[in-house]
């Protein structure tokens, strides 16, 4: 995560969750109890998701953190998936293109799991480069992943 994030609000848990008895794999969305989508990330873009919710006023996305991937937490993942049943619209978001980053492993992990609904990722096009190397470029290609993970897909 980046240190941008250090000490972000969003980025604050309150005193209770320190007396849990276990870690948390996936970080539920308290905002959101009935979801016609789930959005999935790992990282800073959960953080990014959840402020691009706020601002669209979108009360039927929720945004659901991975924060364990090895070994998966099936049992955590099922567990909110069955909390929310509506949901139709299973996607898994991540800042890195195609070729990086988590989506060869959590794709076929969360297809597994899914009950039969259908799932799609969100990410930036395959690259030799983790960045564009331009801030500009990288400020257009965040806000058209934004608003891909947002948009509904229809098969």
């Amino acid at each position: 995560m980046p240190k941008s994030m250090l000490r972000h609000p969003d980025a604050c848990s309150p005193l209770a969750d320190f007396s849990r008895a276990r870690f948390l794999t996936v970080v539920p969305d308290p905002e959101v109890k009935k979801a016609s989508r789930l959005l999935l990330g790992s990282g800073k873009i959960v953080h990014e998701l959840r402020r691009e919710r706020r601002a669209r006023k979108d009360h039927e996305t929720a945004v659901l953190a991975l924060d364990q991937l090895y070994p998966f937490p099936a049992a955590d993942l099922e567990a909110e998936l069955a909390r929310h049943k509506a949901a139709r619209e299973l996607v898994w978001v991540q800042e890195e293109p195609a070729n990086m980053g988590a989506l060869s492993y959590v794709i076929p992990q969360f297809e597994r799991i899914s009950g039969g609904r259908p799932v799609r990722s969100v990410k930036r096009s395959a690259s030799a480069s983790p960045a564009t190397g331009s801030a500009k470029a990288h400020e257009l290609e965040q806000k058209t992943l934004l608003t891909l993970a947002f948009t509904s897909y229809k098969a």
